[in-house]
């Protein structure tokens, strides 16, 4: 609310009202302003706690599930999040994409499926190029990145496959995530955005207290100037 609003309200009420119902309303208006102020900040609180809080719980789900389950790769709701690392499955999938695995029943798998397994505690997505019977008849899937010449060297057992890749990605948001694991990553992603809103949190409060400051020197310089015009009047009753 600008200055000429603010003389505008002044000067209106300060020819018709008496003292304590002038200072009323002058209070009233300056709770408006207060009020608006704090909704402001508040959404923005909002917004902030829905954007960091989902990110915040699925990070601790998933950290605390690699260390229940360190044979598997952590996920949420059934639904597996993976860093591509390498070229072997490009064009459908590239260095640095962010993929989505999704639990699902091995004996369902067939050929031309993608599927995420473990090999030496390392995650794998290629595809099914073939489905064979082991020397014990158990099932095992061999497998070939789309961009490979040839088939990888060791068949998949059931027990490795982590799920199913169903065409979800997000391009180079994996390269992301693993710079955000880095030291650099971490101060500039998460150290630098907490120092801001404190700053910016410190500064809200500080500028509302001098606004209130303000208002309160204000006010009671406007009610010393209407005590003293009502006694001038009344001086000049006969």
């Amino acid at each position: 609310m600008n200055i000429r609003l603010k003389r505008t309200f002044a000067s209106s009420f300060q020819s018709s009202l008496p003292e304590a119902e002038y200072k009323s309303q002058k209070e009233n208006f300056m709770s408006v302003e207060r009020k608006t102020s704090t909704i402001v900040s508040t959404v923005t609180g909002a917004v902030l706690c829905v954007l960091l809080i989902p990110v915040i719980i699925i990070n601790l789900i998933l950290i605390v599930g690699s260390y229940r389950n360190p044979d598997e790769l952590p996920g949420v709701f059934g639904i597996k999040p993976a860093v591509v690392l390498s070229g072997s499955m490009e064009p459908v999938i590239r260095v640095g994409d962010m993929i989505f695995i999704h639990n699902t029943d091995t004996a369902l798998l067939k050929e031309g499926d993608v599927i995420c397994y473990l090999s030496s505690g390392k995650a794998i997505t290629h595809r099914i190029a073939g489905v064979t019977a082991g020397e014990e008849g158990e099932v095992r899937y061999v497998t070939r990145g789309d961009a490979n010449n040839t088939e990888d060297r060791l068949p998949v057992t059931a027990d490795q496959i982590q799920g199913i890749w169903k065409g979800g990605r997000i391009g180079g948001l994996g390269s992301m995530i693993l710079f955000m694991q880095t030291t650099t990553g971490m101060i500039l992603f998460i150290i630098c955005p907490l120092l801001l809103f404190l700053l910016w949190d410190i500064w809200r409060r500080r500028r509302a207290d001098q606004e209130e400051a303000s208002h309160t020197a204000q006010l009671e310089a406007e009610l010393a100037a209407l005590k003293a015009e009502c006694e001038s009047r009344e001086g000049r009753v006969p």
